[in-house]
């Protein structure tokens, strides 16, 4: 992690300090207080059932230091303790202190749809370049940002943020904490409807980035979509550039074409066309790539070193996977879903050869849109899908849908229900996909296929 001592922390945040060895080195940030060390900071913040208040002393027992809020009782310290209004806007006033004093470059993304994906390109593109860190897997709030940054690399020069939101203002003070010199929004889709109400809100939030990037950065933007666009047409004392499929763009996307265990992706940039191989499943990368290579040419990359990166760029759980299972093929994309990202898996599903069967769950957080939302995902699957298996009670609406259009239908309730289904139709050569939000677990259904070895 980035060198800091005690002291560092006591200046920055005005914390006051009781039995602690200011001069002594912190060795990690932490808020779970069953991984910690000696020489460990504990932020001890309040949650929905507990409060990290309740867990100082496993932390004094190993030898670390809880940072706590100012009602923290006196007559309970028995080990170090740094004192401080919130924990939380302590780490917060750190991050964006070592940002400015160490003159750190960051990159913020966000979006309904493709923001991890973005975040994980430049990253790769970036760290071949430069000592760069990334917030981890879905670390993208207000404690998750800082305690990537605390985790990165010591020499690091720069820093790629992932920033979700489910209400307003969640993504302005997320820019507070890092203040992007380039930001990306990549579109705006019914992603938390439930919390935000209607697509107009959804947009302000996203917008927020806009606002916190810093005076002679940019925008990366998706011009193809319309709320983005309207937002990018707005800002005004930024710089814009601009990437999508319309002709005359900073970054134009001229094809893209699945293969077996990649995407081949044509992108134009001032004139030049650049081919590039990326170990991603699924045609729409191609919009995080252009997005990904104009984040990095604007920090000053080359882009023949940028192509290099794109393409040795790693899979995770986040990506669509591919697998064999006996004599079946699975698509597992169980990480997260919105009506926009199913509809994606879909289109990958439709250039398989085989019979295609989509296994499809419930889509979270659409709010009093969601019924509407799901039908229209089951529209979709009805044209590209030869056989339907829906888990969930919102997804029986997907089922209805594609029953109406005369498409092979089986809707189940629960994973049990839906592995037995998948055992009796499936059979030699079907391509299954399997896409749902990450809470319907999914992921428990594709072990389930695993351990049965697929049809005979």
């Amino acid at each position: 992690m980035i060198p800091m001592t005690f002291r560092d922390w006591a200046a920055i945040t005005g914390a006051e300090a009781h039995g602690v060895d200011l001069d002594e080195s912190i060795r990690a940030v932490s808020i779970d207080s069953r991984r910690l060390e000696r020489h460990h900071l504990f932020v001890a913040l309040p949650g929905q059932n507990t409060h990290g208040h309740a867990f100082v002393d496993q932390a004094w027992a190993v030898g670390a230091t809880a940072l706590v809020e100012s009602n923290f009782d006196l007559a309970r310290i028995k080990g170090p303790v740094l004192r401080v209004p919130s924990p939380l806007t302590a780490m917060a006033e750190v991050v964006r202190a070592q940002i400015e004093r160490r003159q750190i470059r960051v990159v913020g993304i966000t979006g309904s749809v493709g923001k991890t994906s973005i975040k994980e390109l430049v990253g790769a593109v970036l760290s071949r370049s430069f000592a760069t860190g990334v917030t981890q897997g879905n670390y993208n709030t207000a404690i998750g940002i800082p305690l990537s940054f605390f985790a990165a690399a010591a020499e690091m020069t720069h820093f790629v943020a992932e920033m979700g939101m489910r209400f307003s203002g969640e993504i302005a003070r997320l820019t507070q904490i890092a203040p992007p010199e380039v930001a990306v929004i990549s579109n705006i889709g019914p992603s938390h409807l439930e919390t935000l109400g209607s697509l107009d809100a959804i947009q302000a939030a996203k917008g927020e980035i806009l606002g916190g990037v810093r005076p002679g950065g940019a925008a990366v933007l998706n011009f193809d979509d319309p709320r983005v666009r309207y937002l990018g047409n707005s800002l005004k004392d930024r710089d814009v550039l601009w990437y999508g499929e319309t002709q005359g763009l900073d970054a134009t996307i001229e094809s893209s074409q699945l293969e077996a265990d990649h995407t081949l992706i044509g992108l134009k940039w001032q004139g030049r066309r650049f081919d590039i191989r990326l170990p991603w499943i699924g045609t729409h990368q191609a919009f995080n790539v252009a997005a990904a290579f104009l984040v990095a040419v604007r920090l000053g990359i080359e882009p023949e070193r940028i192509v290099e990166g794109l393409a040795a760029v790693k899979a995770d759980r986040s990506r669509i996977r591919r697998q064999r299972i006996g004599s079946i093929e699975v698509i597992e994309d169980d990480y997260n879903a919105s009506p926009v990202s199913v509809q994606a898996a879909l289109a990958v599903l439709a250039q398989q050869r085989g019979r295609r069967v989509a296994v499809l769950g419930d889509i979270l957080e659409l709010g009093q849109e969601e019924m509407r939302l799901h039908r229209q995902v089951g529209v979709r699957a009805a044209q590209t899908a030869d056989l339907l298996v829906t888990v969930g009670d919102r997804a029986r609406a997907m089922a209805e849908e594609a029953q109406a259009r005369e498409l092979p239908t089986y809707a189940v309730t629960t994973i049990d229900e839906a592995a037995a289904t998948l055992q009796q139709i499936l059979r030699a050569g079907d391509v299954v996909l399997v896409k749902a939000s990450h809470a319907v677990g999914l992921d428990r259904l594709v072990e389930a296929l695993r351990k049965w070895g697929g049809p005979s």
